[in-house]
């Protein structure tokens, strides 16, 4: 059974345990997650991005963003407002209306994304060569997509024909990639995954510790993206035409978007070349149009980005209240994160860091994927039902120590400890009525106390619970058997 996942890349594990990227049937690697339908066709892919040009209006880019069922009601009026396919309310979410020969016709983001994974699986078929065989496969989504967003991604997968062991968070999966957890155990230890992609970004710390990845502070921004790149170099061939050709292409909806493909070709280029070619025929006004970007100049034109790239890091670090010297490895997502100045200055940020390399940042959260779903398939039957991940980890946000007066014995939790944790001690006492203080915070400024009254003497045993809301005592006379227990309440 090939066991493979949707990120646009589509990876296999096979039975050896090596991963391997499926190629589309062009040969490439990365398959765009572009719709275009008409009256005779639905195209996905690059057919689809190539055709873009002349069928703007039936053409559907980053789906993703109306896979969130959870918008509210700014975005989904800056969606209706600004995207380039006619978007609209359609029983409380968003659709797209697109204008067919025939009659204008309503798509739902959960159709335009199951064409997208029927894609994918005809790929993944063709690998398995067997047409028996159902392809099985882990979907990564938005840490911030609620549970129905996460089921509707989960349909739209099954509709085309996978078999969906499960919906994952992105972020968690990205230490597998580079067998953090799988052939490297690591405790107690932060890493940030961060992932640009070509219309949002996000930075995430997760905590490592006995086995365990939790999510300890996130960060979503969709004010930053690879878009961004492409705009910038945009308006640099922009300038470029106006000089040479005296011409505007910005101010022709055609030639505009003639020059959004070939700038997104040559950002592409970039990431990896030292330079990017560059012909658009027939850009405005019959004007052939050529010009030349080496990767240094390009690197420059996008020098005054850099800090704003590095923004959801400084929010997410502050979130998690750690500082750059308490992260040990930082891991990349997405392709953006393949042009060389870009990677060196988020790196340059963790001067003590491990930042793994070998893998492409934009094949990262789909190989993760792929080693998750061996996994699955190791421990568990895939026929069966598979048990849901825990979506939320929950973990202390600073250690707690707790007094118990009467004997001068301490307890402590500590931060970023799991929840709900126990612990217990056992004391000599020899008062009936016994107080515990509780305090945590910057200076131990946040204090709380619980008072036990049992009247008996000797050896008892505290067993101290914390969980998500309250901090819990119990207190047992061992000799005896009599229990007291009490919630500690803030004073």
């Amino acid at each position: 059974m090939s066991l493979v996942f949707k990120n646009i890349s589509i990876i296999t594990l096979q039975e050896e345990g090596k991963v391997d990227v499926l190629a589309n049937e062009a040969g490439d690697r990365i398959t765009p997650a572009i719709v275009s339908i008409t009256d005779e066709e639905t195209v996905v892919g690059n057919a689809a991005k190539t055709g873009f040009i002349s069928k703007q209006a039936n053409t559907i880019t980053f789906n993703n963003r109306l896979m969130n069922l959870s918008l509210d009601e700014n975005e989904k009026r800056s969606l209706i407002e600004n995207n380039k396919v006619k978007t609209i309310e359609d029983g409380g979410h968003l659709a797209y209306e697109l204008p067919l020969d025939t009659k204008k016709k309503t798509y739902s983001p959960q159709f335009i994304e199951s064409n997208i994974y029927k894609t994918l699986y005809g790929i993944a078929k063709r690998a398995t060569h067997s047409e028996d065989t159902k392809c099985s496969c882990v979907v990564t989504v938005p840490e911030f997509f609620d549970d129905p967003s996460r089921e509707s991604v989960r349909n739209a997968a099954t509709q085309a024909g996978w078999n969906v062991l499960q919906v994952v968070n992105a972020p968690s999966v990205t230490p597998f990639t580079y067998g953090i957890n799988v052939t490297e155990p690591l405790n107690d230890t932060y890493i940030l995954v961060y992932r640009l992609g070509g219309i949002s970004c996000d930075a995430t710390v997760l905590y490592v510790n006995s086995g365990l990845v939790s999510i300890v502070a996130s960060e979503h921004t969709k004010a930053i993206g690879g878009y961004k790149l492409i705009e910038t170099l945009k308006v640099h061939l922009i300038e470029e035409v106006k000089r040479k050709h005296r011409s505007n292409p910005s101010e022709n909806a055609r030639a505009s978007a003639k020059l959004q493909r070939a700038t997104e070709d040559a950002v592409h280029l970039l990431s990896t070349l030292k330079t990017a070619n560059i012909f658009i025929e027939s850009l405005t006004d019959g004007i052939d149009f050529a010009a030349t970007v080496s990767q240094a100049r390009f690197e420059s034109l996008i020098a005054h980005l850099l800090t704003d790239f590095a923004l959801p890091i400084e929010v997410v670090l502050k979130k998690a209240n750690l500082k750059t010297s308490d992260i040990k490895k930082v891991l990349l997502c997405g392709g953006p994160l393949k042009i060389p100045k870009l990677k060196h200055y988020i790196g340059n940020l963790f001067p003590h860091a491990d930042i793994p390399n070998g893998i492409s940042p934009d094949e990262v959260l789909a190989y993760g994927a792929a080693v998750q779903a061996s996994f699955l398939a190791k421990y568990w039957n895939i026929h069966d039902d598979l048990p849901e991940p825990t979506t939320e980890v929950h973990t202390l946000n600073e250690l707690i120590e707790i007094d118990v007066r009467c004997c001068g014995e301490t307890l402590s939790f500590d931060q970023n400890e799991i929840l709900p944790s126990t612990k217990s001690i056992t004391t000599s006492v020899n008062v009936d009525n016994i107080t515990l203080i509780a305090t945590s915070g910057n200076n131990k400024s946040n204090k709380s106390e619980a008072h036990i009254n049992l009247k008996t003497e000797g050896e008892i045993t505290f067993t101290l619970t914390a969980s998500v809301d309250q901090l819990y005592v119990e207190a047992k006379n061992m000799d005896t058997e009599l229990k007291s227990s009490a919630i500690f309440v803030a004073v």
